[in-house]
């Protein structure tokens, strides 16, 4: 039973889902990046930092989330991921230069790799349903074999998010006790369940274009407050 549509709160759509955690990853990674500490004295700070990666904690899971709805509705899954490609590397040195002070580090790797690896796994998911679970498998360990943002929690997040996408209660418990090591991230359950199913109106490219973009100017910021 459809409880949440029939009290008329299910009014978000996929574009509005997209914007709330764009600016909650924004709010993230200014804190992340140690902007936050150019801007403000040290008590002060402190307290906007950890509020900060508290609100940024929503917008992963509302990410994966959209990834899912895509790669159902996707009229040509090739182009998906081509683009999630593109992105991930053009995204991977404005990540390095936003977090971890240089041009490349091969230990950690943008969250565009995360999603380009759940994609390629909801493919073989899709092909080959009687092996989903090995198909999440390698999807978990690829993530972590490369060190992509969040490592195994998106391929683990994504395979429960499609599994269970019809059934909307083992969904949220699938996702609530993947991401119990971050409190603050249920928080993005809420919005996740006010989905309309509509795609509403948005840009087709801004959220790839505004990963990169909004890390390059993080760091262009951060030096010239230094």
């Amino acid at each position: 039973m459809d409880v949440l549509g029939k009290i008329k709160i299910k009014f978000f759509s996929s574009a509005v889902l997209k914007y709330i955690a764009m600016i909650s990853m924004l709010i993230d990674h200014i804190a992340a990046s140690g902007l936050i500490f150019l801007l403000f004295n040290i008590a002060v700070s402190m307290r906007l930092y950890y509020i900060s990666r508290m609100i940024g904690r929503v917008a992963f899971p509302i990410y994966l989330f959209l990834l899912v709805e895509g790669f159902v509705h996707t009229k040509n899954i090739k182009k998906y991921i081509i683009r999630l490609t593109l992105f991930a590397i053009l995204s991977e040195v404005p990540f390095d230069m936003a977090f971890w002070g240089g041009f490349v580090n091969m230990q950690h790797q943008n969250v565009m790799w995360s999603l380009l690896i759940c994609v390629i796994m909801l493919c073989g998911i899709k092909k080959y349903p009687d092996f989903s679970v090995i198909f999440v498998g390698i999807g978990c360990f690829t993530a972590w074999l490369i060190k992509s943002d969040y490592e195994y929690i998106g391929p683990l997040a994504v395979g429960c998010m499609y599994l269970f996408r019809e059934r909307a209660v083992y969904k949220n418990i699938a996702t609530a006790i993947i991401f119990s090591f971050e409190p603050p991230a249920l928080f993005s359950l809420i919005p996740i369940n006010m989905y309309n199913g509509k795609k509403g109106k948005s840009l087709k490219y801004l959220f790839y274009f505004f990963y990169p973009v909004h890390l390059l100017a993080l760091v262009l910021i951060k030096n010239i407050l230094r």
